[in-house]
């Protein structure tokens, strides 16, 4: 009889599941079983009444992971074994050397994270959501389990939406995308809001994230250079949680990795600063000889130049451009071929022969193209709003750039000149510049900025209608065949404000 037993448990621990698909089961056999603490991210309600419990089984771990699946949920052997695999030999191993150390072994005493595959609760729907919550991490879970804090899971854990509706793949790279992404949120957590007790700026912490996966060899994504090109004037620190903010983020943070060093976050992350304060003292340590400010300025210059395929980099300046991402029009594939999109460029017809330019935001930047008169010389005459703001002209016959331009005087060009407008200063500029165009009858118009200060984070439904109602989620979900993750973290990060001003501080 103790033998029998015994082969019966073995069989259920090792699984014994029949499938029409040689005899693999479609969910692998539980290992383990538990219960989480998940968010309903449709209810606008109290912190305490927006969780509700998940059952899942333990179905894979790994030398660096524990993943579970919601009980009732399908994911393949194969895919599990694939998302361990990842986990263990790519995005673990890949984000500790560029960020630092996650919470190790954390608040319950497991040097391993928790991966919970489930049906996020975001409200999405198959035939109207342009948009879906791929993932999240749930600061609240690194505190104790408290009155103030009663649904805490006392436990390093990421949450990964398996929702079959929303076409996700959890075998792919996209997927793999989300939990390094997140993944990069606990690292930043434990860096700064554990070990040196700030909360850095939103911006930032995204910053890393979305560039994360390129430290797991995923490459960049040019779904967030398509989504960059049509808003370039999206303020770079402020924050409303759009997907126009992760895009001009990502860009920032893919020049940064390119240009000033891989190892340049981490150094981030050692020091006690938040936000602009942060980049400019790393930039100090890491021996680099421009400040924030500095860089801002190269980096808007290399977002006109990209990686030097179409246009030269200019020369003694490679500063002015990136080794990984091309910016110019032309159709374009990553995540190993599976995505392709199509890049408009930064020109548009909307932003050519331009006399009045839109109002920039802080830490912002434009590109407007002019186009020669009928009959030479051809030039622009350049005036800011205000002394903060900077123009870069560049004639694309000669290929001539001049990096400061002087208000007032003309800049000349022979067969299209490019004018980069920037405002690297933390206030808005007020109101538009001025192009003077004495050989052309002037093309008027802009004069609005996009929203530049961050702002109190917005609800998850709030975040999700605004989302699925965005014109480009639409055209991206259209051009990929699948939704838009969106991220719920400035959301959390304030759920943890509150929870800290209560005096509350992680107990380990």
């Amino acid at each position: 009889m103790k033998i029998l037993l015994a082969l019966w448990c073995l069989a259920v621990l090792c699984g014994c599941g029949s499938s029409d698909n040689g005899g693999s089961s479609t969910t692998p056999a539980p290992l383990a079983s538990g219960s989480f603490w998940a968010v309903d991210f449709t209810s606008s309600a109290s912190s305490a009444t927006a969780y509700y419990p998940v059952n899942a089984t333990k179905v894979a771990e790994g030398s660096h992971c524990q993943i579970f699946l919601e009980q009732g949920g399908a994911v393949s052997p194969q895919a599990i074994e694939a998302l361990r695999s990842e986990f263990d030999n790519a995005i673990y191993p890949g984000l500790v050397a560029a960020f630092g150390s996650e919470p190790n072994p954390g608040i319950d005493g497991d040097p391993k994270l928790y991966i919970l595959l489930l049906n996020v609760r975001d409200g999405f729907n198959p035939t109207s959501s342009a948009s879906f919550i791929a993932g999240y991490f749930d600061p609240l879970s690194e505190f104790a389990l408290t009155a103030q804090n009663p649904n805490s899971n006392q436990k390093e854990i990421l949450f990964l939406n398996i929702n079959p509706a929303t076409g996700v793949d959890p075998a792919s790279i996209s997927f793999f995308e989300t939990i390094a992404h997140e993944f990069q949120h606990v690292i930043h957590w434990e860096q700064k809001a554990h070990q040196r007790n700030v909360l850095d700026d939103t911006w930032l912490d995204e910053a890393m994230s979305t560039v994360a996966r390129t430290y797991c060899g995923y490459g960049p994504d040019y779904s967030q250079v398509l989504t960059y090109q049509h808003a370039p004037a999206d303020s770079l620190t402020g924050w409303n949680n759009t997907l126009e903010d992760y895009a001009v983020v990502y860009m920032w943070a893919q020049y940064f990795k390119d240009r000033v060093g891989s190892g340049i976050f981490r150094t981030m992350l050692q020091n006690s600063q938040t936000g602009i304060d942060s980049v400019s003292a790393a930039l100090a340590a890491a021996g680099y000889p421009k400040d924030f400010t500095g860089t801002f300025r190269d980096w808007a210059v290399a977002n006109y130049v990209g990686n030097g395929t179409t246009v030269p980099v200019p020369q003694n300046n490679p500063a002015w451009s990136y080794l990984s991402i091309n910016t110019w029009p032309g159709s374009y594939t990553f995540n190993d071929g599976q995505d392709r999109v199509t890049l408009p460029g930064l020109f548009p017809l909307s932003r050519q022969d331009r006399s009045t330019l839109d109002v920039l935001g802080q830490w912002s930047v434009n590109y407007y193209s002019y186009t020669p008169s009928p009959s030479p010389p051809h030039a622009v005459t350049w005036s800011p709003a205000n002394p903060a703001e900077k123009g870069t002209f560049v004639d694309a016959g000669s290929g001539s750039l001049t990096f400061d331009m002087t208000a007032g005087t003309p800049a000349s060009f022979t067969t299209t000149g490019y004018l980069i407008a920037q405002n690297p200063s933390g206030t808005s500029s007020g109101s538009g510049a001025s192009v003077i165009r004495n050989e052309l009858a002037p093309v008027t118009g802009g004069g609005a900025a996009l929203p530049a200060a961050e702002t109190a984070s917005m609800t998850p439904p709030q975040i999700l209608h605004a989302a699925n109602g965005n014109p480009l989620a639409r055209k991206l979900a259209t051009l990929t065949g699948r939704p838009q993750p969106v991220s719920v973290h400035a959301f959390l990060r304030e759920r943890e404000k509150a929870l800290r001003a209560t005096g509350a501080r992680p107990p380990f």
